[in-house]
């Protein structure tokens, strides 16, 4: 406690708030820990003494003084040297500024990549890339080649930053996006500036280079040869130091480039990406040469670096992140680039399906994109309220109605659609799905355990959408049977809506395996559910190819009269109609495939159950029925697809069946499903599911013949293979 004595009367003493200090007193420290100790047991149980401003909650966020785990300030104490900033270094003559060895100037230049890196991983900005004294200060710097190094750095994570932040796809714990007072030269350095210090700097060093060169092959006599391998290690070194400067480069320009509007420097970025994989490989071979940390925590220390320089400006707990080893680094910014890559090919998309099927693969792949991928991904999708700054999605959205259901409301041929009421219904639904469809897309952005989360909130705005398709649908449907009875309606807004439902319901349920949050013996529920979803979804393509092909008949009776140039035009239409059925018809053979691979998975998990060999749980402060509908209490908020009861769940099995009749019942659907995958073309995924059928297949075979029925086995299940569709291991 803060003790404060007036320096004209010496035996007044007066205690006031440590925050408030007065510059006329004379201010000393006193220790009260005795007295307070000897009030404190005064205090009867269960009493609380507080201020009028302290309270419970107050006393549960203080930090305690002294506390190594909460007092950052107790790490600086720890440290076996004095703490000083760049500019005291630098005064003292303490710190390089210039003449740098090779190996030192890589040294820094890899250390620095790497706590980028960490940072991009979760970290601050103050304990990764601004524990490098140099970035402190970079005008103090007189190497070309380093100064223009952190200069690029800088700028890099000034765009980083600002693409995370925009994005708005992580979570507190994925990322840390404040600059603690940090100058990121947003302001005094140009992007056009850094690019030219770069540029300058390549020139430097590739004129080294050309130099050294030289004069390894001037090298001749005796004592030519050990200056002919000096020579040759210093040539090395540069190159190593140029594939560096290149590589910010590249870095810069393609976050330069993305920042354009409307997608317009994407051809550039890829260009700058290809570059930067490319001289990341060059990276990896001179990663022997720098200059690394010496000491362990706190005490880790090399040339530029100090890691506790910033601890006062952090809030109470952080100590000194873990930063990655250099190769960790590397590999976090290949992956990170190749998956730009296949950002930049989703951004050539045009329409709704397939911007949605390829983003939907991109958020499933193995592993998970990283932070940096996902947030560039959805800075491009939705750049000035258009999908990549360039479509309305209003359009995209009656687009992918007509390409699925062919609705007679947005048909040219139609004479109804003409008018002003039939248009605005189809206005008015396209801009009621915007913001779900958009809501959606967002979430597969995020990380994939938060994707269930962020799907029950787009549930509530999809059900509210539904209900109001379907009324409008009924509209239109009586409009047209009054109007044009030749064309039929149908549910055509309702069906586009409600396959993009039961693939959402689908990924929602199936989270659930990849992220582990079923029990062993609730697989049996989810299986049931997955079938009743595919069923589902396999009735709503063939409602919908039933509805498209009856418009596209009537359109063509209508241009049947249609002659020369317009023949031709008929045929490419035709050629495309028919390209897409196929493409309907592929889909929907698939999901019938999967349906049955679940039917079969959901009677062989009954026959082990039967026999014991699945272990249980006692339902003492509950029942299966109260499990079963809390596990699927999120999908009951839709109409269509009705949600399924735990009634309907039994219904799904006989009570009489044995576990032998019950393997035999799971062959079925399984020779099924490999018959169906035979006779289809083969995509990566197809491959992998018709390797679980036929693992399963056999497997059920074996227990169908009464294999170990009567000793004891173990029962695993396997989703090495696939992520939602497991191998069932029998031993």
């Amino acid at each position: 406690m803060k003790q404060t004595e007036s320096t004209g009367d010496e035996s007044s003493v007066q205690l006031v708030e440590s925050s408030t200090p007065a510059k006329s007193k004379k201010e000393t420290w006193l220790d009260v820990t005795e007295t307070f100790t000897r009030c404190a047991q005064e205090l009867g149980i269960g009493e609380l003494l507080h201020g009028e401003k302290f309270g419970l909650e107050c006393a549960m966020n203080a930090m305690e003084i002294m506390d190594p785990k909460m007092d950052p300030n107790c790490e600086r104490k720890r440290a076996q040297r004095k703490i000083c900033s760049f500019r005291q270094l630098l005064e003292g003559g303490s710190i390089k500024v210039k003449d740098f060895s090779s190996d030192e100037l890589l040294g820094i230049m890899d250390e620095l990549l790497t706590c980028l890196v960490t940072w991009l991983e979760g970290q601050c900005l103050a304990q990764t890339v601004f524990t490098c004294l140099y970035t402190h200060d970079v005008t103090a710097i007189e190497d070309r080649a380093l100064k223009a190094f952190c200069v690029g750095i800088i700028k890099i994570c000034s765009y980083l930053r600002d693409v995370i932040f925009r994005g708005g796809v992580h979570e507190d714990e994925d990322q840390q996006t404040m600059t603690f007072g940090f100058n990121l030269l947003e302001k005094d350095v140009t992007d056009q500036k850094a690019t030219s210090m770069l540029k300058e700097a390549d020139d430097v060093v590739s004129r080294s280079i050309r130099v050294l060169n030289a004069s390894v092959k001037r090298g001749t006599g005796a004592n030519a040869q050990a200056d002919t391998t000096d020579v040759k290690k210093q040539l090395r070194c540069s190159n190593a130091v140029l594939s560096r400067i290149r590589f910010c480069k590249a870095l810069l320009i393609m976050c330069v480039q993305l920042d354009k509007l409307q997608c317009s420097g994407l051809d550039a970025a890829r260009e700058q990406t290809a570059a930067a994989i490319k001289h990341t490989s060059e990276l990896r071979e001179t990663l022997d040469i720098g200059i690394r940390r010496e000491g362990n925590g706190i005490n880790a220390l090399m040339l530029g670096f100090e890691p506790l320089v910033n601890q006062r400006l952090l809030p109470a707990s952080p100590r000194p992140p873990a930063i990655m080893s250099r190769e960790q680094a590397l590999d976090y910014i290949e992956t990170s680039l190749r998956e730009m890559q296949q950002v930049y090919c989703i951004a050539n998309l045009s329409s709704l399906h397939t911007i949605q099927g390829s983003c939907s693969r991109f958020s499933w792949q193995l592993p998970f994109p990283t932070l940096l991928s996902r947030s560039y991904l959805i800075c491009l999708f939705w750049e000035r309220e258009k999908v990549f700054g360039k479509y309305n999605v209003d359009e995209l959205i009656r687009e992918a109605v007509q390409m699925f259901t062919s609705p007679p409301s947005l048909c040219a041929k139609s004479k109804l659609a003409a008018s002003q009421s039939v248009k605005d219904i189809a206005d008015e639904f396209a801009f009621g799905c915007a913001q779900p469809m958009l809501d959606l897309f967002q979430a597969q952005f995020y990380h994939r355990s938060k994707h269930r989360q962020r799907y029950f909130n787009v549930f509530k705005k999809l059900a509210v959408v539904q209900a109001d398709a379907e009324k409008r649908d009924t509209v239109l449907h009586n409009m047209y049977r009054t109007g044009e009875p030749e064309f039929n309606h149908g549910n055509c807004y309702s069906a586009w809506l409600l396959r993009i439902i039961l693939h959402t319901l689908l990924e929602y349920v199936m989270l659930g395996l990849e992220n582990e949050l079923y029990a062993t013996h609730e697989l049996h529920y989810v299986f049931v559910y997955v079938e009743y979803l595919l069923g589902w979804l396999g009735a709503c393509l063939l409602q919908s190819d039933k509805i498209r092909q009856q418009t596209e008949v009537q359109v063509a009776k209508q241009q049947s009269k249609a002659k020369g140039k317009k023949k031709k035009e008929q045929k490419k239409k035709a050629s495309e109609i028919a390209a897409r059925g196929r493409g309907r018809e592929q889909e929907l053979l698939f999901v019938q495939a999967q349906q049955c691979l679940a039917r079969g998975l959901l009677k062989m998990i009954e026959g082990l159950r039967l026999e014991g060999h699945l272990p249980q749980p006692k339902f003492e402060f509950g029942s299966e029925k109260s499990r079963f509908e809390h596990r699927f209490k999120a999908l009951g908020m839709f109409e269509t697809p009705g949600h399924m009861s735990y009634g309907h769940y039994l219904s799904q099995f006989s009570p009489d069946a044995t576990s032998l009749q019950l393997y035999e019942e799971a062959m079925q659907p399984l020779n099924k499903s490999k018959q169906i995958l035979d006779n289809t073309p083969v995509s990566d995924e197809q491959q992998v599911v018709m390797k679980v059928v036929k693992t399963n297949l056999v497997v059920a075979r074996l227990l169908a013949s009464g294999h170990k029925k009567d000793q004891k086995i173990e029962v695993s299940f396997d989703f090495s293979t696939h992520r939602y569709y497991p191998i069932v291991r029998v031993s």
